[in-house]
């Protein structure tokens, strides 16, 4: 009897051992991997634009909407983790300013002078001989990868050729591993918007090379020995990235090939690290310990992880009318009173809102009809289904002002030239100046050019002691001053990012002063404050005066 279940252990040790060698045996037969990267690339983009070619790779591969890429949600940081296996605190790439003698963080580990270790170098230097391209739209990538790992290098002027230059590569040459980068769908996002109808056009031209790319390696004699990852380094929002939203975060990942499941959607974290380990795991490589990025191995058969924690599964959030266009908030500046609308987009589940800026649960309002403010409102809204919160918070910051309140805010506007931080403004001569309503770019959108700075000024007027926190929410950087006293830096060359900064103020009127600048591209302003029993808002024109 012993020598029996002895036997039946061996069987079902051996049986495991052939399952996994198995599998390990298909994967080491993977000859070819190409990686397709687009620049500024969100699931939104994807899910609203027309793309045949992304959709059939979907259906015929593994995929996820909701993978993340580390922060900052910038391009250098995103590419470099993509291709390294680990995230910033690892490879030191931190900022889009990172070079080989510019830096502050050293890598842990070096493949090159002052470089973290890449896939290329990886599949160089453990498959002798291999043929290695790189083929990427975006000069800046090519600092990010060790030139001596690789066969192939160019950098095309446009995605067209990018796509070209690619196509007649793996044609001719049946590279073990190809690095694709188009540029384009970040440009459209820097000068129209995301979500914007350019935007949506740009990712639609993003499917059509993806096509062509695609029909390279399907007619190609690597075709059945090869495996494809789609993914992005960023989404955005407005015109800009860098920042923490799930707008900027979010990105796509699709793996599609060999041994890959079919129309499957991966319903565990993926983050922006796990390309590159993903990329060893189907070439049978070893990655360095310093990497933390794992392989999503449930992408492909005979792998399914089990774990307790699957992504979080939510409906979509409700939109509060007037919505968010671009880097604009929802809600808006009225007079007399305001209109609140609140939409469910899924139709699921209900509606549970405040009006206070607390955050909404089972017991808050339930919405029914639309209703009217004549004060000053945050409200919050999530979609409730069975008393749970199934939805991401949506949030609109109403303000009401009285008919015939002047505008009490005054603005300077400075044209300068290589902004890239505040400048100094006391001794120059504005080139415009005028009155708005809030501390905001919106209502001088239209005067806003390339290398602008915008000095506000007013009074804010402080009822009551106590700490108060003003935020700084913008694309370049801005300053905000309370009684001459910078309160919140939030200075530099970045997307939308918002900083804070505290102050202790007894009751009275203080002068308030911002200085913003756009250095280029698209940029955006708002500011916000809260203490205690008021919460965090756009500062009303109610409390300012000249």
């Amino acid at each position: 009897m012993k020598h029996t279940k002895n036997l039946i252990m061996i069987i079902a040790i051996f049986s495991l051992w052939s399952c996994f060698s198995q599998n390990k045996k298909d994967f080491s037969a993977v000859k070819h991997v190409v990686v397709i990267g687009f620049d500024g690339l969100s699931p939104n983009g994807i899910e609203n634009a027309k793309t045949p070619n992304f959709d059939k790779l979907i259906k015929e591969g593994a995929s996820t909407m909701h993978a993340r890429s580390v922060l900052p949600s910038s391009s250098s940081t995103n590419w470099a983790s993509m291709i390294m296996g680990a995230g910033p605190e690892q490879h030191g790439i931190t900022s889009n300013d990172w070079e080989k003698n510019n830096f502050v963080l050293p890598a842990v580990v070096q493949g090159e002078d002052f470089l973290f270790p890449t896939i290329f170098k990886l599949i160089h230097d453990q498959k002798k001989n291999a043929e290695i391209g790189a083929i990427y739209h975006w000069t800046g990538f090519g600092r990010l990868f060790e030139k001596s790992a690789v066969t192939y290098d160019i950098n095309p002027e446009t995605e067209d050729e990018t796509a070209l230059k690619a196509s007649s590569y793996i044609k001719s040459k049946q590279p073990v591993f190809t690095f694709v980068h188009f540029d384009h769908v970040d440009h459209a996002g820097h000068e129209y918007g995301h979500g914007s109808p350019e935007y949506y056009k740009a990712v639609e031209k993003a499917d059509v090379l993806l096509g062509q790319v695609m029909q390279a390696i399907t007619s190609s004699a690597m075709a059945g020995e090869t495996i494809v990852i789609v993914s992005s380094d960023h989404g955005g929002i407005g015109k800009g990235h860098g920042g923490e939203s799930l707008q900027e975060v979010e990105i796509p990942f699709i793996v599609w090939g060999k041994s890959v499941k079919k129309n499957y959607t991966i319903d565990f974290p993926v983050y922006q690290y796990d390309n590159a380990a993903t990329v060893a795991f189907t070439l049978g490589l070893k990655m360095p310990i310093a990497c933390i990025g794992r392989p999503v191995k449930n992408a492909f058969e005979g792998y399914s992880d089990q774990d307790n924690y699957p992504m979080t599964k939510r409906v979509k959030a409700p939109v509060i009318l007037p919505k968010a266009v671009l880097s604009k908030r929802a809600g808006g500046l009225f007079t007399n009173q305001a209109e609140v609308v609140i939409e469910n987009p899924s139709s699921e589940g209900e509606i549970r809102y405040t009006t206070d800026g607390s955050m909404p649960s089972g017991k808050s309002l339930l919405y029914k009809t639309p209703f009217k403010t004549d004060k000053n409102a945050v409200v919050k809204s999530a979609v409730f289904k069975n008393g749970s919160i199934a939805s991401l918070v949506s949030e609109a910051f109403f303000r009401v002002i009285p008919a015939g309140f002047q505008p009490p805010v005054s603005y300077e506007i400075f044209y300068l030239s290589n902004l890239s931080g505040i400048p100094f403004l006391d001794n120059l001569v504005p080139n415009e100046k005028g009155n708005c309503f809030e501390i905001s770019s919106e209502e001088i959108n239209s005067k806003i050019k390339d290398n602008t700075a915008v000095r506000f000024k007013t009074t804010i007027t402080i009822e009551k002691e106590g700490v108060y926190k003003f935020y700084t929410r913008s694309d370049d950087g801005s300053i905000l001053k309370v009684n001459n006293e910078i309160v919140a830096n939030n200075d530099g060359d970045h997307g939308i990012i918002e900083k804070s900064g505290e102050i202790k103020l007894k009751s009275g009127v203080y002068p308030l002063e911002v200085v913003w600048f756009n250095g280029g591209g698209g940029g955006w302003l708002d500011v916000y404050y809260e203490t205690a029993g008021i919460p965090k808002q756009i500062i009303p024109s109610s409390i300012f005066k000249q």
